[in-house]
């Protein structure tokens, strides 16, 4: 039996699968695994990249959660970490029926350290494969330059 992880796959894979035989005459054997990868719950961007952003300055930046699936997918709950860093838009949980999609509002509150922060959002769902979605979130925080330099 062969598995692979589909995790960071959105498309089409292809892998080879080599064999050693002690068959003198078939030796080398090469299986090609060809699969379509359908992402039921998709979630754009993959990563939220907030850029540049200066010190105690907040920015707001959006994720659409999509259901490319045949029924509908439970989002249980969505959070962030850390939450110093990162809020959201008062998320309560939701269904989205297939086809259909949804807005989630991220906010990001820089703080007053200087270079870059990190942090995510994660989406839990009712999917025995898919039980959490995680969005990767960063951001470059720089110094306010002072009004007299």
């Amino acid at each position: 039996m062969v598995r692979i992880s589909t995790r960071s796959y959105t498309s089409q894979v292809l892998k080879q699968i080599r064999v050693e035989t002690n068959d003198p005459e078939a030796g080398l054997v090469t299986f090609t695994l060809k699969a379509q990868v359908v992402e039921i719950l998709k979630v754009a961007p993959r990563l939220v990249n907030f850029g540049k952003i200066l010190q105690n300055q907040t920015s707001v930046r959006e994720l659409v959660c999509e259901n490319q699936g045949k029924d509908p997918v439970r989002v249980l709950s969505v959070e962030t970490r850390p939450p110093t860093l990162l809020s959201l838009g008062g998320q309560e949980p939701f269904v989205l029926k297939p086809g259909q999609s949804r807005a989630i509002v991220v906010k990001l509150s820089s703080g007053s350290s200087e270079g870059y922060v990190h942090g995510y959002v994660r989406l839990k769902t009712d999917l025995e494969f898919l039980p959490e979605k995680i969005v990767r979130v960063r951001a470059d925080v720089k110094k306010k330059q002072d009004p007299g330099q």
